[in-house]
């Protein structure tokens, strides 16, 4: 399985607090009034076929429980392509054999209760990835020994473009794939331009027999800010730690939230021998 650096328990003394807060008896009641739900966006379009989509909900009272209510009643397109409601996935898709293609700018159109939202974003070509491979690590630090994994590769675009990772592994008890972790987004401005070169992937051991999944996105940076900004607000630090809740940056006009996205997707599958 994946090896990652064990996370160090910090230990704050809280006694001056409670004794601070022992001593306060007057209850202030604030009353906070709810706020008008608002559209929330999840949409991608990827060169998956069939694997583009656009989910629909509304935003809900901070207090409220359970899930966001479903919008089932909007009228989408992507570049004037339609998306229809398909009520046992809860999401919006195309016609069969939709595929999203490279260099190619996408437009996102939404019109709900009288009001029109619009999203864009461009589909930038993955760098190529031509192999994985395996080397044997003996044990370092909170690594256990084990084979690493690396993968060969060759980038010849621009700078910069962004590239969205998820690693994971074939779960053999419950026989079906584990994501781990959260999506870690890199560029290409340090790889070597217009050569063969291996990266091997950190803090990363297995054994003999597992089934090692990468998946690699192309990204846009509207994109890239988004997840930047996601993942400052679920930094997995103990509360005291956390980053203030704040909005996350969306690149839907309009007055939603949310964000869309067009990927250039790679999916790997390796067994260790």
């Amino acid at each position: 399985m994946l090896n990652q650096f064990p996370m160090k328990k910090i230990i704050i003394s809280f006694l001056p607090l409670i004794l601070l807060l022992g001593a306060c008896k007057e209850i202030v009641e604030i009353d906070i009034k709810d706020a008008n739900p608002i559209l929330v966006v999840e949409s991608e379009v990827s060169t998956e076929t069939d694997s583009s989509y656009v989910k629909l909900s509304l935003s809900k009272n901070y207090y409220e429980s359970g899930e966001m209510p479903v919008v089932s009643t909007a009228i989408v397109s992507i570049n004037g392509v339609p998306f229809v409601f398909n009520p046992s996935l809860q999401l919006y898709k195309p016609s069969l054999g939709y595929v999203g293609k490279t260099d190619s700018v996408y437009q996102l159109n939404i019109r709900y209760d009288n009001k029109d939202y619009s999203a864009q974003s461009i589909l930038h070509p993955l760098f190529r990835i031509d192999s994985f491979f395996q080397t044997f690590k003996a044990a370092n630090g909170p690594l256990p020994e084990g084979y690493s994994i690396s993968y060969s590769a060759f980038d010849s675009r621009p700078t910069p473009r962004y590239t969205a990772f998820n690693q994971g592994y074939f779960d053999t008890i419950v026989q079906r794939d584990s994501m781990v972790g959260n999506t870690i987004v890199f560029d290409n401005i340090l790889t070597p331009v217009s050569q063969q070169y291996n990266f091997e992937i950190p803090f990363v051991r297995l054994n003999s027999g597992d089934i090692y999944i990468a998946i690699f996105k192309s990204i846009d940076s509207k994109m890239r800010d988004f997840l930047e900004a996601y993942r400052s607000q679920n930094p997995n630090i103990p509360g005291p730690f956390q980053v203030p809740p704040a909005n996350l940056p969306s690149n839907v006009t309009g007055g939603a939230v949310g964000y869309f996205s067009a990927s250039d997707v790679k999916r790997w599958r390796y067994t260790v021998k």
